[in-house]
């Protein structure tokens, strides 16, 4: 229960300082300062498994900062906890063209391409094991329509 209380004391002076700094009306840009604490906040919500907070924290700062790596690779690890596997693999491709030395962005790329071959090919059998299945149903309905015929003539 304490944890849940210090998270809302985190958010609460997040939000506050959020709130007394603001971007200069010619830049959208926030300074670093923010940005370390967006990082910050969308870790946090992670750790919670708040991916959507988590996301919309590590857009922001992406947005001002088209060249954080940490934040791209941190919001393609989001996108994948969410389900969302293009994106995710888009960012983690983003990410290693802008640095392909950064151990932490190939480890989760790697991990993530290995569990999306997985995922492919497990869609790939749903889908064939949902075309048998219509085929032998539409198998079934011709057979019962020809045993249906086949009954009348005879009468």
């Amino acid at each position: 229960m304490t944890g849940l209380v210090r998270w809302f004391a985190l958010s609460l002076s997040l939000w506050a300082l959020l709130g007394c700094a603001t971007a200069t009306p010619k830049s959208k840009k926030l300074d670093r300062h923010i940005l370390g604490a967006e990082l910050e906040f969308g870790r946090k919500a992670a750790a919670f498994d708040l991916w959507n907070e988590a996301i919309f924290r590590w857009e922001k700062v992406v947005q001002s900062d088209p060249d954080n790596q940490d934040a791209i690779n941190n919001l393609a690890v989001a996108y994948e906890s969410v389900g969302n596997y293009e994106r995710a693999r888009d960012l983690y491709q983003h990410a290693l063209e802008m640095d392909e030395d950064n151990k932490s962005i190939r480890q989760n790329y790697k991990r993530f391409l290995n569990f999306y071959k997985k995922h492919q090919r497990q869609i790939k059998r749903e889908e064939a094991r949902k075309n048998r299945e219509a085929n032998d149903e539409a198998d079934e309905d011709t057979s019962a329509d020809a045993d249906d015929e086949e009954g009348e003539d005879e009468s």
